[in-house]
């Protein structure tokens, strides 16, 4: 199904330096029992998870209506709607930022303009500093603004070099021997030291939820970083790693392929699922999660870095239609009044998505 999704992407057009880390939060019980620490034993992942070795090599693109793959949701069903209703075409035009892709019908004109207008302020308020891209996954309705700006990708990186690494059938279960630190050594395999060992579903573990940069190095240390640059070349994602070279600069156009990728990764593969679960369980959700968590399941990878002033959140957000939602910031990271932003925006992109309805005939 997987597969068969990324061949139909292929028929259609494209629509238009350092990492983060910190605290530990625990996986789920049926895929880790044990702590993690300078390890001998694996995580308990359900077999079939490590079995999982499909490989899929053809590009994904970002879709236009014509050929979007059914989407399976975990969302609990709302309150139905009202009758869809044609959407305005100047609703669409005039914005600081672009639309595309709209469906031919709306839920509420409206709410609609209302939230654009909000989405406007905030663009307002944040100049060249911001960028975003929104995607909704069943009609492939867009908003993007300042996308093409490049940013210190930071730790959202980590979450598409661990998709590369599930989908090559690494084994989740060989134990890496630690040869790189991150400094400051403030992370978990920092504090096991120079020669513990860890399994890669560890390290990739601890990646993503606690955001552990030495966890990372030692992944690409390990398995190369190759496979990720032609994954990303496959995508049209424009940035790639080198020797020692962990982190790079990107733009929120080269985030939001990536992590429509992990979407459909995720729908037909368990390696996939266990992934996005992982992104559910972070040791930060103060950003888009903090708004839309109490609504919907989001999986998420943030990114931060005080020196180059970046603070950025790429969300998979599984509403009754799912949608993504990148946002990459220039200020000073990790601080409430640094969160709102996020929280603003994923509210608005929230009602955005909510008034979309699917195209009829």
């Amino acid at each position: 199904m997987y597969k068969n999704m990324k061949a139909a992407a292929l028929l259609t057009t494209a629509v238009l330096l350092t990492g983060c880390g910190a605290s530990v939060q625990a996986a789920e019980a049926d895929e880790t029992k044990e702590a993690v620490t300078a390890s001998v034993t694996a995580e308990a992942v359900p077999a079939e998870q490590t079995a999982e070795t499909n490989v899929v090599t053809s590009a994904v693109t970002t879709m236009t209506t014509t050929a979007r793959p059914a989407v399976e949701t975990t969302a609990v069903e709302t309150q139905a709607l009202k009758e869809p209703t044609a959407i305005k075409k100047d609703i669409l035009s005039g914005h600081r930022f672009s639309t595309s892709d709209f469906p031919k019908k709306v839920y509420s004109n409206k709410k609609l303009k209302k939230a654009f207008e909000e989405i406007d302020k905030l663009c307002d308020s944040f100049g060249y500093d911001l960028s975003f891209e929104y995607e909704n996954l069943e009609t492939g309705a867009q908003c993007s603004y300042n996308n093409g700006r490049y940013y210190g990708c930071c730790s959202t990186i980590k979450a598409p070099f661990c998709k590369y690494l599930l989908e090559s059938g690494i084994d989740l279960d060989e134990k890496v021997k630690i040869t790189e630190l991150w400094y400051p050594y403030i992370d978990t395999v920092s504090d096991a030291g120079y020669g513990s060992k860890f399994t890669a579903r560890e390290l990739i573990r601890l990646a993503i939820t606690e955001s552990d940069n030495s966890a990372y190095m030692n992944l690409v240390k390990k398995y190369g970083f190759e496979g990720f640059n032609e994954m990303n070349a496959e995508l049209g994602a424009n940035y790639y790693l080198g020797y020692d070279y962990y982190f790079n600069e990107c733009t929120a156009a080269d985030l939001l392929k990536e992590y429509e990728d992990i979407f459909f990764y995720a729908q037909d593969t368990k390696r996939g699922e266990w992934l996005t679960k992982l992104m559910r369980k972070t040791d930060l959700e103060t950003q888009i999660t903090a708004e839309l968590k109490d609504k919907y399941p989001v999986s998420h990878k943030y990114g931060s870095d005080i020196e180059q002033e970046c603070y950025h959140d790429c969300a998979i957000c599984y509403a009754d239609s799912p949608f993504i939602l990148i946002i990459m910031t220039e200020q000073v990271p990790e601080t409430d009044t640094c969160d709102k932003i996020f929280r603003k925006l994923a509210k608005q992109f929230d009602i955005v998505n909510e008034q979309l309805a699917a195209d009829q005939g």
